[in-house]
């Protein structure tokens, strides 16, 4: 009939140029970053099957970024036949890392002993370099100690705030040793040339795993505040992108 009215002609509605600009630079930009959160969140899914949770970190350079390697220089002393470090509060007899710790002042070595002090305590090793026995706040005359020598007889005098001490025998006590007695000091000595040999030990005997440098890697945390930031602009940028990819499928409809 004639009542039937033609249909108004008009424009289609269009996305927005802008839209498409916006979503595809967007894109561009993060893509890199939405696929190092997606990959380490697969290996954060599936770490246990692959074995991130048990394999060591062999990084020096990443366990430098965990403190698990100390900055500084060595310092170092010899002690009959053992040269002993101290490394930011590790502890090394030769090469190998004990599991004693603290600021390293000395060390001597008696026939059937070996002495090694730090500020806090002294540690007693037998002549293979096996632990023996510790000396704590309680049994020592001060703390901090100052330093740590042998005199002719082969007795260990101790250098405190309170004066010279000298250890009985089996250092079950002390006393004030006499003034004219001569000493040996034990002299700690900086080594930059120890620092690659310390390290590699350090690496070797790192119980950090890879588990613990996905989970940072993935909150953006291994990098620091640019990382986190990085990690929460890629969270921000994902909600834009979905949002004008929503506009754009259904303004093209």
């Amino acid at each position: 009939m004639g009542g039937d009215r033609p249909r108004r002609k008009g424009r289609k509605s269009r996305p927005r140029k802008w839209h498409r600009l916006w979503h595809r630079y967007l894109g561009a930009v993060f893509a890199l970053p939405l696929l190092w959160l997606v990959v380490s969140g697969l290996l954060l899914q599936h770490g246990e099957r692959l074995g991130l949770t048990e394999k060591k970190v062999s990084s020096a350079w990443l366990l430098k970024r965990y403190k698990q390697i100390p900055e500084g220089i060595p310092s170092v002393t010899k002690a009959g036949r053992f040269m002993i470090s101290g490394w930011d509060g590790e502890i090394f007899i030769d090469d190998s890392l004990l599991s004693e710790s603290g600021t390293l002042i000395g060390a001597v070595a008696l026939p059937g002993e070996l002495v090694i002090a730090t500020e806090e305590e002294i540690f007693i090793y037998d002549p293979q370099g096996l632990y023996l026995d510790r000396l704590g706040e309680e049994s020592l005359p001060a703390v901090p100690l100052g330093k740590v020598g042998l005199d002719a007889s082969n007795r260990v005098h101790l250098e405190t705030a309170l004066g010279q001490h000298v250890f009985g025998e089996g250092f079950l006590e002390f006393e004030t040793a006499p003034a004219e007695v001569p000493v040996v000091w034990s002299i700690l000595e900086e080594s930059p040339q120890k620092r690659a040999a310390l390290q590699k030990t350090l690496v070797e005997d790192s119980e950090f795993t890879w588990s613990r440098v996905i989970t940072d890697l993935h909150s953006g945390s291994l990098f620091g505040t640019v990382g986190r930031f990085l990690v929460d602009l890629s969270g921000v940028a994902v909600l834009v992108l979905t949002v004008l990819g929503i506009r754009l499928l259904f303004r093209g409809k």
